[in-house]
């Protein structure tokens, strides 16, 4: 499709990346809790657990023995596993459901007695990427803490706190690895960082960023969308009022995601419903793509008008009067497997710049300065869509037919700037443009953005390491650096990986945690990082050995400067 009149040649082409490719942290799978004793547990109680209140709301007792918490909600019980304490499924919020759907987060219900948070919550709903079914359930606003044992009677210790991926609709803080090991397991970051870390469920799809003007005439702000946004703040709320208990620092709260979940991240940085809630902000493999309230309302009132709710008198009673099942069937979401024809994608799940949530586009608050100015470590990996492209070439005529669908007349320029000589095969040439388009070349554009308007440092990375498999080498595609990260790579069956694979693992928990703790990742006999400078690109390289580094891909990203206008 030829390019028309639009918003910007950038605004579109970030889309149509997004729509050529399936983004990382999806899937389905549920963890499982795990069971101990003995240790020493938290005493102590916070305040609301939801979008605030009174902390006195709820009578909580005194925990009495090891191992039990007090939350502002009432008592919890965790397990002993290794060296942490572990408690999950603890809600932060009421069940989203009945007349709570697509209404911001409220206030959980206390409950008596000792609640055993030895078993993830559920996921939110959502379909399930193998079986095409819709599972979860929408009572799924839940959370997990990892807390070093003895956390509770020792200083305050800085709070990890991550968001996962998905697209926005998939993914859980319960997914599983293939094998069935939790992907955001926190025990090894919690105890090798000397941190309490955080995971977290929040509403997907039509559930979570849902637009209607019917629904934004509900509310005092005249917004609708951004549930699952409010859902987040309603966590990094809860942890404000309740952390301390489990031996956490509210004022030192690192906020991190992948993907969406990066996404979510750098978005509420541009929140000012998120303002104070975290202390330092870390975007894995993210953006800052958003949609005006207006395209967005408009093009899911489209959806609405062909679902079976179209011709209701009251379209949202009916939507209400859905099962999340039927919803996830009449209102489905997609990560951007399908047309490589340029468009806008205002009818996918994700931000919304409703004027309240978000008041205007992210990037654009980050240029100006009025984003909630903390420090930021921003990266992407070396083969980004090394495994998610959708769209398959084998000859340099399919490629360049891509290419030409995909970009019309600036299709020449893009040629020129990724000729299919340059790489090893025509396939390659196109993982390379859109890796770049999608991840490297705007993470360039948001590190510049908050390093020239804020005086609070940026870092940046660019991972890069290739692990050996039963298979062979594997690229550093989307979401593999997560593998370091949470230090899962001997949970996979076919991984193999060396001493250097889990030196790089340790050098980047180490990096992670010094960087929620103090702002600064950088420690003693750790490889320095330096900090962020626009004119040199600088950055750190993620690899065995760490290196430093400027410019990530500075031509490409140069040529995408000359090509589509990007800032």
């Amino acid at each position: 499709m030829k390019i028309g009149k639009r918003r910007s040649t950038w605004a579109l082409l970030v889309p149509l990346a997004a729509a050529l490719v399936a983004c990382s942290g999806g899937g389905s799978g549920s963890g499982s809790g795990g069971s101990g004793s003995g240790g020493s547990g938290g005493g102590g109680s916070g305040g609301s657990g939801g979008s605030g209140g009174d902390s006195a709301r709820c009578v909580v007792e005194t925990p009495s023995e090891p191992g039990i918490v007090a939350t502002d909600s009432g008592l919890v019980r965790g397990n002993l596993e290794g060296a942490s304490w572990v408690y999950r499924g603890i809600p932060y919020a009421a069940p989203p459901t009945g007349d709570l759907r697509w209404k911001p987060p409220e206030l959980a219900a206390c409950w008596d007695g000792v609640r055993d948070a030895s078993a993830f919550g559920a996921q939110c709903p959502q379909i399930d990427e193998k079986t095409k079914t819709a599972i979860g359930d929408e009572d799924c606003l839940s959370l997990n803490v990892w807390a070093p044992d003895g956390a509770a009677d020792s200083a305050p210790l800085p709070v990890l706190f991550f968001v996962h991926g998905g697209g926005n609709i998939q993914g859980s803080s319960s997914e599983t690895l293939p094998g069935g090991a939790l992907i955001y397991n926190g025990q090894d970051l919690a105890e090798s960082q000397k941190a309490v870390v955080v995971t977290i469920n929040y509403r997907l799809g039509a559930l979570g960023f849902l637009a209607l003007p019917e629904l934004a005439a509900e509310t005092p702000n005249a917004a609708s969308g951004n549930y699952g946004l409010q859902d987040q703040i309603a966590a990094l709320k809860w942890v404000q009022k309740n952390i301390a208990a489990f031996g956490g620092d509210p004022k030192r709260v690192l906020l991190f995601g992948e993907s969406a979940g990066a996404l979510n991240t750098l978005t509420l940085m541009a929140s000012p419903l998120a303002k104070g809630l975290f202390s330092a902000a870390l975007a894995e493999s993210g953006g800052t793509t958003s949609t005006p309230k207006q395209e967005a309302e408009a093009a899911m009132s489209e959806r609405v008008a062909e679902s079976s709710c179209g011709s209701a008198a009251d379209k949202l009673a009916c939507l209400r009067g859905k099962t999340a099942a039927e919803l996830l069937a009449e209102l489905p979401g997609s990560i951007g497997i399908g047309s490589v024809s340029v468009g806008s994608d205002a009818s996918k799940y994700g931000p919304v710049i409703d004027g309240y949530v978000l008041p205007k586009a992210t990037l654009a608050t980050f240029s100006a300065g009025e984003h909630n100015r903390v420090p930021l470590v921003i990266g992407t990996n070396g083969d980004e869509l090394a495994k998610g492209m959708a769209i398959q070439v084998s000859t340099l005529q399919q490629y360049e037919n891509v290419v030409t669908q995909s970009f019309g007349p600036l299709a020449p320029q893009v040629l020129a700037a990724y000729p299919a000589g340059d790489y090893p095969t025509p396939q390659d040439a196109l993982v390379a443009l859109y890796s770049d388009l999608r991840f490297n070349c705007p993470n360039r554009s948001i590190a510049r953005a908050v390093a020239g308007s804020q005086s609070e440092p940026v870092y940046r990375y660019f991972f890069t390491r290739r692990a050996k498999t039963a298979q062979g080498e594997n690229p550093a595609a989307h979401a593999v650096e997560l593998l370091y990260v949470f230090r899962t790579l001997t949970d996979i069956p076919l991984y193999s990986p060396v001493a250097e694979d889990l030196t790089l693992a340790d050098a980047m928990m180490g990096y992670w945690g010094r960087f929620g703790a103090t702002g600064d990742p950088n420690g003693s006999g750790a490889a320095p990082w330096p900090p962020y400078d626009a004119q040199k690109d600088t950055h750190i390289v993620l690899d065995a050995p760490i290196s430093s580094g400027e410019g990530v891909r500075k031509a490409q990203c140069d040529a995408w400067e000359q090509i589509a206008g990007m800032p």
